[in-house]
């Protein structure tokens, strides 16, 4: 089936989404936190927070309707970027609101990116962050649409990294993860994984983006949530859970980041990695 390029442009909502304190916890625990680090884990510590990354759960009820529209095969999609822009702390617990903009539908040759923008806000109005995902259409590309804007990215300096960390991911790290809302039996049912062409069960793409941002912000920004101004990232390979992976990092700017990330066979699973601080 053709894809429905009409709806671009168009923005959906406001969808409402609540979440507590146990619901950052087990975020904060799916993205590798421990009893270590109790200001994520622990309600009744006195700085208790949420980790900025959460703010891409926020939007997890709202693209439906968006996606939708463009008819897309959603059996033919893989997650293929993901952007964070943080504009105020997360509140600890609250109902907020997300619209969603249908930003392009973009042909990529061998496939479609479809991408979409969700705002989010609390109640009383006040922003709280922006998310970009961006869904690739495996063999929907070819229909003569507009190519994707180039990203102003700038490369990756000719040096050794400035930062090179360490991210062990846990064997049950999938199972826990999922309960933040993804249930896609991808991540823990091998008879579907082999379905679609894996070993195994993977491990969410979102949850290799939260423990990457979790070690970056750790040992980079000292353990201060507040310095994390926006984040992406592009997913090149699937990672295994229990894989232990290894993030590169360059600074090129007073606050600029560039990430990449691999597997213990040196294969990046992540590209194109940006962390802007404040």
């Amino acid at each position: 089936m053709a894809l429905n390029l009409d709806s671009v442009g168009k923005t959906w909502g406001p969808y409402e989404f609540s979440y507590n304190e146990r619901d950052l916890i087990i975020y904060a625990l799916g993205i590798g936190f421990t009893k270590d680090h109790l200001e994520f884990v622990y309600e009744g510590a006195k700085d208790f927070k949420a980790f900025p990354t959460y703010g891409v759960i926020l939007p997890s009820n709202a693209g439906a309707e968006a996606f939708l529209s463009t008819k897309a095969n959603f059996a033919m999609v893989v997650h293929g970027e993901q952007s964070l822009q943080i504009h105020n702390p997360l509140p600890k617990s609250g109902s907020v609101q997300t619209t969603t903009t249908l930003e392009g539908v973009f042909d990529k040759g061998s496939g479609a990116l479809i991408v979409m923008r969700f705002d989010t806000k609390d109640k009383g109005g006040v922003p709280l962050c922006s998310n970009w995902v961006s869904a690739f259409v495996r063999g929907a590309g070819g229909f003569g649409g507009p190519a994707q804007p180039k990203k102003d990215i700038p490369p990756i300096p000719p040096k050794n990294p400035d930062f090179i960390l360490d991210a062990q991911t846990e064997v049950n790290q999938a199972a826990l993860y999922r309960m933040s809302g993804d249930r896609n039996p991808l991540h823990i049912d091998p008879a579907v994984a082999k379905m679609v062409g894996f070993q195994e069960p993977i491990l969410h793409g979102l949850c290799t983006y939260g423990v990457v941002c979790r070690r970056f912000v750790q040992e980079v920004f000292k353990g201060d949530t507040g310095k994390l101004k926006s984040y992406s990232a592009r997913f090149s390979s699937p990672v295994i859970p229990g894989e232990r992976l290894q993030v590169k990092a360059w600074q090129v700017g007073p606050n600029l980041f560039l990430l990449e990330v691999f597997n213990g066979r040196g294969e990046a699973v992540i590209r194109n990695g940006v962390i802007e601080g404040k």
